[in-house]
């Protein structure tokens, strides 16, 4: 029986989490903290279905999105960052039709991909027993003039593992500008601040060096540190997260590094 849940909640402000997994920061955001009372709601979606009519294999689809209430610079700026960066849905939909239309999008691939592959007496069935789950929610960083928001992929397309996946965005409150590293971090300084991250790095793995802490973890056996446009703003600090594959193996997992914000000019 096929399971399909839209569901938008009432504009109010909530307290939901991201999922707290190595990688993603997890601090809940309520009514009462630095929000400026801002009023939140949730997008959410839930999707299972069987991959072959009999079977009790099943694929599951499951997004959950807080939203901004109203139409201010920031409620807008992070509407349109959802639909285009996260749900890759045109900008004009509400987050209700983006969340629907992302999900269709995914049930139709895969679909297609169950159609072309599943045979019912095949032993590695198993393997279509995909998932993709998306959740995105405030989290605290210290500041009163920033809000950041982390969104979590985690997903299973078959293979020998799943994927997990965290981005962070930092918007400022006052103008709804979503903020690039080079907001924070002028070309200027850029080098001082990727020897920074690469001295951190270091010390949290108590390497020597770089080619200690490359034999030690994998950590830019992929490739070198660099400035990523995946950080969180702190209040006194700023966190950069590399994902899987970036920099590292898969094995490496969700690699942080967080150093003292660099001193303005």
């Amino acid at each position: 029986m096929r399971v399909k849940h839209l569901i938008l909640l009432s504009l109010v402000a909530l307290t939901f989490a991201c999922t707290d997994k190595k990688g993603g920061n997890g601090n809940q955001v309520e009514s009462s903290d630095d929000t400026d009372s801002l009023s939140w709601g949730t997008a959410s979606l839930r999707i299972e279905e069987p991959v072959a009519k009999g079977d009790s294999i099943c694929y599951q689809i499951e997004l959950k999105l807080d939203t901004l209430a109203g139409d201010s610079a920031l409620a807008r700026s992070l509407a349109a960052m959802l639909c285009d960066s996260v749900l890759h849905q045109p900008k004009q939909l509400t987050m209700q039709e983006a969340v629907a239309a992302h999900a269709d999008s995914i049930e139709t691939e895969w679909k297609a991909e169950f159609a072309e592959m599943y045979e019912m007496e095949l032993e590695n069935n198993y393997m279509f027993q995909y998932y993709y789950t998306l959740e995105g929610c405030a989290v605290e960083n210290g500041r009163d003039d920033i809000l950041s928001y982390q969104v979590n992929t985690d997903c299973y397309l078959g293979g020998a593992h799943g994927s997990y996946v965290v981005l962070y965005y930092n918007f400022d409150k006052k103008s709804g500008k979503l903020l690039n590293i080079r907001d924070i971090v002028p070309v200027e300084k850029e080098k001082l601040v990727i020897d920074a991250m690469k001295k951190q790095l270091c010390e949290d793995w108590d390497a020597a060096d770089l080619a200690e802490l490359q034999e030690m973890t994998g950590i830019t056996m992929l490739g070198d540190v660099y400035l990523t446009n995946n950080f969180l703003l702190k209040k006194d600090s700023i966190e950069f997260l590399f994902n899987q594959y970036e920099i590292a193996p898969y094995a490496a997992g969700l690699i942080e590094v967080t150093i003292p914000l660099p001193a303005n000019p």
